[in-house]
């Protein structure tokens, strides 16, 4: 692959997250007016402001070329995903919603079928439909909490005899906008999924208490 054709394709999964941004907050305007509102609402209103809150400052450490941190939202993106939808998989939705609002942990509540709603249920669920979510997880959860790969990210290795250099700032050097391709899709693809599961859920609120979740 050419440098031109790497720089293109992270061009273009950046254009697909302003879209996607653009989307999720056309699909809230629609439906956010004339119609009942509850706690699933509010729930709904949470995702969207986390999603373009995350996305936002995403987006920003890709053009600082800051990886470690955009790669610890792209984490928070998909736990984003992870959350919407387990409105899909829980016995009843408005009470679910109510005790998220009132300030009880997700991992601590119920889905429909018993069991606790913990993050690998909720990915063992996703990944059904979307089996690169497992990747996603492993990859990134090692970046919330401090860990190894912090340590590694600052020390730079010139060859396996050559000498170590250490960084303190922010960003790799070495790292250009093409770099961030992968992390741009994966970033897209997590905004996508929750595009997709709102309007989902404000198209059939009415209608359907219990649903199965949207398709890809």
């Amino acid at each position: 692959m050419t440098t031109e054709n790497t720089t293109a394709g992270a061009e273009q999964a950046l254009a697909s997250l302003v879209r996607a941004e653009t989307e999720l907050q056309d699909l809230y305007q629609h439906h956010m007016v004339d119609r009942p509102f509850g706690h699933q609402d509010l729930y709904l209103l949470g995702i969207a402001r986390r999603t373009l809150a995350q996305s936002q400052a995403f987006k920003k450490c890709v053009e600082d070329r800051n990886g470690l941190v955009a790669a610890a939202l792209l984490r928070l993106q998909l736990d984003t995903v992870l959350r919407i939808y387990a409105l899909y998989w829980v016995a009843d939705p408005e009470a679910f919603a109510g005790r998220v609002f009132a300030g009880e942990q997700i991992d601590r509540l119920k889905a429909a079928d018993g069991k606790q709603m913990k993050d690998r249920y909720l990915i063992d669920k996703i990944k059904e439909r979307n089996p690169w979510v497992e990747d996603v997880y492993k990859n990134t959860s090692g970046l919330i909490h401090f860990s190894d790969r912090h340590i590694h990210s600052a020390i730079c290795l010139n060859g396996d005899d050559g000498p170590a250099q250490f960084l303190l700032g922010p960003i790799n050097p070495e790292h250009t906008f093409a770099d961030f391709q992968e992390l741009l899709e994966a970033f897209f693809h997590c905004t996508g999924m929750i595009v997709v599961a709102a309007g989902d859920w404000f198209a059939n609120f009415n209608t359907i208490h219990r649903r199965s979740p949207p398709p890809d």
